[in-house]
């Protein structure tokens, strides 16, 4: 499966969850995340543009992998997700990491509401976003099979973006925002 996704930084979350409301969007649910990240000192996935993490909330854990991105404006990526059974499933799997030489990064903290709407006869997964240390965010995502289904997704994205006013999408990933803001990675692209 192949995410497409287009982030926007936000002042007011609040007021544009109330502009998706109004629009139709159902609220889905709030939690708490926590997202971390892993590397290999042997081939750095950041310079690859693939990122591997394990994303927690309450007792639901994650295995993620996002490969490469596949477009120059929008979030663009194969995904792979597999459920883990639990925390100490996921504690497992960061030793299993740790076992090949893989280190953590960092854990990229935040709350989320998710809400879904249906937009031109698709059903857009909208995350709005307080991630600590970094801010406000919005994500507009869908899923598409194949990258032939590519482009007409980012457009639907593109146009639900324009309705609700949302301008400049970045690409750059929560984990790069925070350890720029750290002071642990360097802002030059």
């Amino acid at each position: 499966m192949i995410e497409v996704e287009l982030k926007f930084p936000v002042a007011s979350i609040a007021d544009l969850r109330q502009q998706f409301v109004d629009l139709g969007a159902i609220p889905h649910s709030l939690v708490d995340q926590s997202d971390e990240y892993f590397n290999d000192p042997q081939r750095d996935f950041a310079k690859l543009d693939m990122a591997l993490r394990i994303r927690s909330f309450g007792e639901n854990c994650w295995l993620t992998f996002k490969g490469p991105n596949l477009d120059s404006t929008a979030k663009v990526r194969q995904e792979i997700e597999l459920p883990l059974v639990d925390g100490k499933a996921a504690e497992k799997m960061k030793r299993v990491f740790e076992g090949i030489g893989f280190c953590s990064v960092a854990k990229v903290v935040k709350r989320r509401e998710e809400l879904f709407l249906d937009w031109q006869d698709e059903n857009v997964h909208v995350c709005l976003d307080h991630v600590a240390e970094v801010g406000g965010f919005v994500e507009l995502e869908l899923v598409v099979e194949n990258e032939a289904k590519m482009q007409d997704a980012k457009q639907v994205l593109m146009r639900l973006a324009e309705a609700i006013g949302l301008t400049g999408p970045i690409r750059t990933s929560y984990l790069e925002l925070l350890l720029r803001n750290r002071g642990e990675l360097s802002s030059d692209p």
